[in-house]
Parts: structure tokens; sequence; C-alpha cells
């Protein structure tokens, strides 16, 4: 009987390790997964990988231990971040500025990862909120909820059609200083617009209101709690040529100061810049555009707690991608109007796949402002990052000369900001979303000319345009000098026979 009792307690013991070694093989880790091309995208999602956040060339994911080694198989480049996910929560913590107050992140969590100018931290949410008291930090929560890894090539956007237009010229300049002016100092007037204030209520109704006053109907609150009720308010103005086309304008209207920098949110937090000015352009654009409609539907989004991490506009991206929602763009705006010196730059952020649509903002900038438009790269900052994580293309403008002194404090007012300098940030916004409600065919693709031999006709071929694009017809332009192309053909097919006598001297362009 003895001989039997360790025989079965030594069978046990196996298999407690063995089910134990099971588990640890199925045990899901936190990894940073590189993927470049569509089928690396192909391959992960077929090895169960869920992704939480997304960088430039890299995704946060969870995938099982044991799958590591199909990883390697691959040719896929992992990094195992934390072997026990979600046993706190992750944040994304950006350095604003290494003029301000840095600390020991370690002291506020554990550092999981570690670049020049910004650190993912597991802690807790207390942990975190006492970080973001810290001016020089811009804490972003990483939300448990898996979204879209799916891969998304560079936007393409036939280059020629960055010039001069009437039409948006036109537009532009309905743009009034004293409007944006005004709407800022009636947002400053709440005194402040924390987001757990009575006050952010009594603003979010006045904005409500003011959609209204422009004539605006389809209006509507989107909830969402994530540590309370809170409010998007999302004004509609329904495109009159392709509907089911959206771009989301907007910016948030919440505002905040911490006691680090000596005030109190619940009584006095102006927002000024920061972003009363932001909210108001979004008013401003959404005024002329009710009288004025564009191709595309265009919806008018001011967001709630951006302070807290960016956390409305999350949720509303959110809600657009499981609504299925084709969003072609995000126009953002946040601190707009801090201009000291004689150098009128605008910084323009977006990821590098959105390169395109950053050419176009900064075209519109030199075509209808006297503003010098930068490429400042990507930036986690501010609320056009969150449709980035859901897989749109967004743009964000902000001012050249970053607020330092009124960013999150109480000398965050109307008359430290220039108000012409903003009515030029709002003009260039508002001259992108025009621009990008228009349809832009991509340039014809594999030309090929072809002569027949006799010297008296050239048979022209190219590919078809992208369904997607809805081409109606291919304008096909030549002439005797480069440049003056004095006959048209209009095609409705992907070749054409061109007659000519002495086609070495004919340029042409489609």
């Amino acid at each position: 009987m003895k001989c039997k009792k360790i025989v079965f307690e030594s069978f046990f013991l196996i298999a407690i390790t063995i089910l134990a070694s099971a588990q640890a093989f199925c045990q899901p880790l936190l990894i940073k997964l590189t993927l470049e091309k569509p089928v690396d995208y192909q391959n992960a999602i077929s090895l169960g990988a869920v992704a939480y956040q997304r960088f430039e060339g890299f995704f946060l994911v969870e995938l099982e231990g044991g799958k590591l080694e199909e990883l390697d198989q691959l040719g896929l480049k992992y990094q195992i971040i934390d072997e026990n996910p979600w046993s706190e929560e992750y944040f994304l913590v950006s350095l604003v500025s290494r003029g301000m107050l840095e600390v020991n992140l370690d002291l506020y969590g554990k550092v999981l990862l570690k670049e020049e100018r910004w650190a993912l931290l597991k802690t807790s949410k207390e942990k975190a909120f006492e970080l973001m008291k810290i001016r020089a930090y811009k804490v972003v929560p990483i939300f448990h909820k898996p979204i879209p890894l799916k891969y998304k090539p560079t936007f393409k956007l036939a280059k020629p059609a960055l010039t001069y237009s009437t039409t948006i010229d036109s537009l532009v300049n309905k743009v009034s200083q004293d409007s944006l002016r005004s709407w800022v100092q009636r947002l400053q007037n709440f005194k402040t617009r924390y987001s757990y204030s009575d006050s952010i209520v009594r603003a979010r109704d006045w904005l409500y209101n003011k959609f209204v006053s422009f004539g605006i109907d389809s209006l509507w609150l989107h909830h969402y709690n994530w540590d309370s009720d809170q409010y998007n308010v999302v004004a509609t103005v329904v495109g009159t040529a392709q509907p089911d086309k959206v771009i989301v304008v907007g910016g948030h209207y919440d505002s905040v100061v911490y006691e680090e920098a000596g005030g109190n949110p619940f009584t006095w937090a102006p927002g000024a810049d920061d972003n009363a000015t932001g909210t108001a352009a979004t008013l401003e654009m959404a005024r002329i555009i009710a009288q004025h409609p564009l191709p595309v539907t265009v919806m008018f989004v001011p967001f709630a707690q951006e302070e807290q991490g960016l956390i409305g506009s999350f949720y509303f991206a959110e809600y657009l991608h499981n609504q299925g929602t084709n969003v072609e763009l995000m126009i953002n705006s946040d601190m707009i109007a801090h201009s000291v010196d004689s150098d009128p730059d605008v910084i323009i952020l977006a990821s590098p796949s959105a390169m395109d649509f950053v050419n176009v903002m900064m075209a519109m900038g030199r075509v209808y402002t006297d503003l010098r438009p930068v490429y400042g790269g990507q930036s986690s900052g501010s609320d056009h990052y969150s449709f980035y994580q859901w897989g749109y293309d967004a743009l964000f403008a902000h001012e050249g000369d970053f607020f330092y002194a009124g960013w999150h404090t109480n000398y965050d007012l109307v008359d430290s900001l220039n108000f012409s300098y903003m009515k030029e940030v709002v003009k260039m916004c508002f001259a992108t979303l025009i621009f990008a409600s228009t349809p832009h065919p991509s340039p014809v693709e594999n030309l090929q000319a072809r002569d027949d031999g006799n010297g008296h006709t050239i048979y022209l071929s190219w590919s078809a345009n992208p369904p997607g694009e809805n081409v109606v017809y291919y304008k096909v332009n030549f002439g005797l000098t480069s440049g003056h192309y004095d006959s048209i053909r209009q095609v409705y097919a992907t070749s054409e026979a061109i007659p000519c006598v002495i086609w070495s001297q004919i340029p042409l362009t489609i």
C-alpha cells in the first residue's frame, strides 16, 4: 500500500507540473510587435494577436505565449513587454517640454517602454492622476479595448490639385475674427470647464444651443462613462454629393488647472487658449458650412475630457468605427491663438502615414493665409491621436509659440492671445476641410503611348483608377508647347487614339 501511495503522489505532482506548464504556454503576453507589410498584419491576425495601442511601425498586442515560436518562424520582430497583462492599467506618458519640471517616472509605476519623449507606464489610475498634475507631462490611458489591427496604406493625393481656388478663397474669407474672440471670451466666462464641475454642463448646453442658432438640426449628445457621465456634442451637416463620406472637425471644450500650478479646477480654470480656441474654431467652421454644405458630410464635435487623457475623442472614434462610418479625415484644433513674435509659424502634427494630408494643410496655409506651416511629426497630445488609434487619418493644428506660462494655469486668459493669428490658423484648417471634401482622383498610372507606325496616330492607354474614386471620365490634354495644352479630349474609357502631325513635339497630360 505504501508503494502505491508514493506512485500516486508522484503521478499527481507530475500532472500538476504538466498543467502549470500548459497554462504558462497559453498565458497571454503583452508584446511590442513590428508590422510593416500587409502580410505581416494577416499573419498577426491569424495567430490571434489582439491590438491595444498603435504606434508608427508597431503595435502593443496581446498574444498567447505559445505563439512566439510561430512569430519567429514568420520573421516578425517582437519584444515581450509584460508577462502579466492588465494586472494594472497602462498609460502613455509624453514629455511636453524639457524646460518644465521632470520627475523619476519609476516613482509612479513600472516603466515598460521608454523613448526620448515618451514612456509606457504600468500603474494604478490614482498614481497616473498624480502624475497628470505635473505640467511637464501628458498622460493618456491605454484602454482595455481592442483596436483595429489592419494595414492602412499611406493616403495618396494628386499633387497638381494643390493650387488656388476661388471657391475655397470665398469661403475662408467668411471666417470672422470678432466671432472667434467673442466665443473664446464666452467660454472663459464659465470660469471653469473642468470635467467634474457643474460649469461643464452649462458650457455643453451653450455649445449645443450655439449649433442650433446656426440652423444645424442634426444635433445630439454622445454619452459615455469612463469615470463619470460625460458627453461629446455632435453637430452634423450632411454632404450634398457623397453623404456617406465623413470628415470630423473638433477640439475639446473642457479645461483644467492643477494644484501644482497653484489653482483649483472646480472654481477657476479659464482655459482660453486650451482649448476655448479649438472649440471656437469648430463653431466658426460649422457656422459657415451650415449655410454652405460641402460635398461630404461634416461632423463638428467639441470633445469632452481631453484633459483626463483624450477620453471623449477615444469613445467617439470607437463609436464611429463600430458604426462602420467612412471617416476620410479628422481635423483637430488645440491651442491655436498664442503668438508673440514676428514668425507666424503654426505646427501641424500627424502620423507620417497621413503625409499627403499634412501637405494639403501646409499648402492651404501658404496659399490662403500669412502663416508659415511646419510639420512637427506625430503627437499623442490631443484628440486627433484617438482617431489615429482607430485607423483614421487625422491632423492636429497647434500654435507655433506654445503657451507654457498659461498651459494648465490660471493665466490662460483671453488677454494673452493673438486673435489675428488665430483667424489665420482657422482659415488654414477651414481651407483643408473644403479641399479634402472635394473629390480628387489620384493620378493615372501605367500610361502607355504607342505609335501606329505611319506617323499619324498615337494610341494611348492607362490603368483604370480604383472603383472607390468614382471616376466618370478622363481628360487628355495635349498641345505643341509644354504647359500650354490647347486641345482637350474627354475620354470615357482607358484608351484613346490621338491623331497628330508631328507627335514628337506634342506633350500631354492626363
